[in-house]
């Protein structure tokens, strides 16, 4: 990562959408297509949520305004900056 701040995932507001994965590879590549995304979605099978996975040696945080945390509606994907750089996963839903 070249940029410092921290993302943060909150995995109960991921509501499967892609545009987190959608704006990723466009950021990246000018191209949308997802399997270009630094973003993977896991799926839990039991419970059919989805949620966004960061691969930390793809991620750069887009220079300090990640693509992906403007593009999810939904709160799933934020950033905040800071002087080190983190992807924190959180548990519960954002109030």
């Amino acid at each position: 990562m070249s940029a410092t701040g921290r993302l943060v995932i909150r995995p109960d507001a991921c509501r499967g959408c892609r545009s987190c994965q959608l704006a990723c590879s466009y950021a990246k590549t000018d191209e949308y297509n997802p399997s270009l995304s630094c973003i993977d979605l896991e799926r839990d099978l039991s419970t059919e949520k989805t949620s966004p996975l960061v691969r930390t040696m793809c991620c750069d945080l887009c220079d300090g305004r990640p693509a992906c945390a403007d593009a999810c509606t939904y709160g799933a994907i934020s950033y905040e900056p800071s002087g080190e750089s983190a992807i924190t996963y959180l548990r519960g839903t954002p109030k």
